[in-house]
């Protein structure tokens, strides 16, 4: 063990340098159980990582995908679309969510679809044209649209609880009012959920208007806002939402959007009206039930980016505001007696408690290692073999995501034609250590703040996400049913995106 736990200590004397060994102390102890800690997690991501990389390819050479057993899906199920909207907000494009999942998705049932939206004033123009496309006979068969207005209502909980209780069909998928699912995407959730026998199936997202901000730069705006949270997204759902999925929680968990349900599921439990995130409370419900809830990264929802860095600061807020009360909430129920095993309790401890501790290893592991390892390089007569190693594991290992995200979005990219060949970039500078360490710097900016609410009573009310008109290039006229036509790069992308 020589040279482990000790390092050389080089001191001056009247003729010259002089070396000794001097043991680790304290501090130094510290550091690398820091170190130890880091490169044991950072180890575990990287093959597991590794693992959900190499099974979709095993999956996919062997079975070919499951998009053909969804299309010859027979005697679909009905469903219902619920689409809660805050209409002062959403009111420039609830028409264009409309048409598009009437016209543009798959689906061979019976497809209902509920505006539930909520107003503190009226808006006669906007309520009068859903009125008109609620009593359109234009849609396509077995396609019905109905609006309704929750009066009272101050939240996207209070819409959803009051869509349910007028939902009959079996399943209801939910959808926010900005969200343009791919024209497979509700195919490929039911095909899971009556595959897997699961109560939930929750997709992916990415961003649609890829075009939004691309090269301005502002005190209040970052240039490629939306394709580097597109990357971000792209990371998250294909790559780090499994290994959690697979390796810890056991289980998915409900995204507010893009997900199908089963009917009589999703209405035993009531949305959280005071909570700041009402589908993470939903889900930890669910799971405390034990109900079980899959993911399906290639089921793709594009929803709209916030259109400037004080949107996307408000947004983040209140999602980490949201998983730090639903997590306070509910966490004396993670270990009580229920009908959870222990691993899905483990799972729920990890996934919703010990992420705290784990952003103040990393805080002390790489904002107080790197530093130190910049001023006095990793080596072993420097730090000892120990810490040298630990360091140089840190790296490696936690290099391996950033590997295997900008591989998928490689052989991702000819879904999405040239924008897939931009993305497979912006993932390789969002999934890197510099691009890591950037959102780390974010995110913990985030917890300081949701914490420091948190313990002061300053969270108040729900904070809508400011939505713009998204004005389209070379967008098609209307047709004579109010619909559009999309051009052929659109239809095979599967998605509304802006070049």
């Amino acid at each position: 063990l020589a040279g482990w736990f000790s390092y050389v200590l080089e001191g001056q004397h009247e003729q010259g340098s002089l070396f000794c060994i001097r043991s680790y102390t304290p501090a130094e102890w510290l550091f690398a159980a820091l170190l130890l800690a880091m490169a044991t997690m950072a180890s575990v991501t990287c093959l597991c990582s590794a693992f959900i990389f190499f099974r979709r390819r095993f999956k996919r050479c062997l079975h070919g995908g499951h998009l053909r057993n969804a299309r010859c899906l027979e005697d679909a199920p009905g469903i219902t679309v619920v689409i809660p909207c805050y209409l002062p907000n959403e009111q420039f494009i609830i028409e264009e969510t409309i048409r598009w999942i009437m016209y543009q998705v798959e689906f061979p049932g019976k497809l209902n679809i509920i505006v539930v939206y909520n107003t503190p004033y009226d808006i006669p123009e906007v309520e009068g044209r859903l009125q008109e496309l609620a009593a359109s006979t234009t849609w396509p068969p077995n396609r019905s649209l109905r609006d309704m207005r929750v009066m009272g209502s101050t939240s996207k909980a209070a819409n959803l609880n009051a869509a349910l209780k007028c939902v009959e069909d079996p399943y209801v998928a939910v959808y926010d009012a900005d969200h343009h699912p791919d024209k497979d995407s509700l195919l490929l959730l039911l095909e899971k959920m009556l595959r897997k026998k699961v109560d939930c199936v929750q997709g992916s997202y990415y961003m649609r208007n890829l075009g939004h901000n691309q090269l301005g730069c502002s005190p209040c705006s970052l240039p490629f806002l939306a394709r580097i949270i597109d990357a971000e997204f792209f990371t998250d759902w294909f790559l780090m939402k499994l290994v959690t999925r697979t390796f810890f929680l056991g289980n998915a968990y409900f995204s507010g959007s893009n997900a199908l349900w089963k009917t009589q599921v999703l209405a035993a439990r009531q949305f959280s009206e005071t909570a700041q995130t009402e589908d993470v409370d939903m889900a930890i419900q669910q799971l405390l039930d034990g109900r079980r809830i899959e993911f399906c990264a290639e089921s793709r929802s594009g929803e709209l980016a916030p259109v400037d860095c004080g949107g996307m600061w408000k947004q983040r807020l209140r999602w980490t505001l949201g998983w730090d009360q639903a997590s306070l909430k509910h966490g004396g129920a993670f270990t009580d007696s229920g009908r959870l095993n222990c691993r899905a309790r483990c799972g729920m401890v990890w996934t919703f408690l010990i992420r705290w501790l784990m952003t103040v290893l990393t805080v002390g592991s790489v904002y107080v290692g790197v530093p130190l390892t910049t001023l006095w390089p990793l080596s072993d007569a420097v730090w000892g073999k120990l810490i040298t190693y630990l360091g140089r594991a840190c790296i490696v290992m936690g290099s391996g995501p950033w590997l295997f995200a900008t591989l998928e979005a490689m052989i991702q990219a000819p879904r999405r034609g040239r924008q897939g060949l931009v993305q497979v970039f912006f993932v390789f500078l969002v999934a890197s250590p510099f691009g890591f360490a950037a959102f780390f710097c974010f995110n913990f900016l985030l917890q300081v703040t949701s914490c420091f609410k948190l313990s002061t009573g300053r969270v108040h009310g729900w904070e809508v996400t400011k939505r713009a008109p998204v004005a389209r290039k070379g967008a098609a006229p209307p047709c004579k049913d109010g619909s559009r036509a999309l051009s052929s790069a659109a239809e095979r992308a599967g998605a509304e995106e802006d070049v």
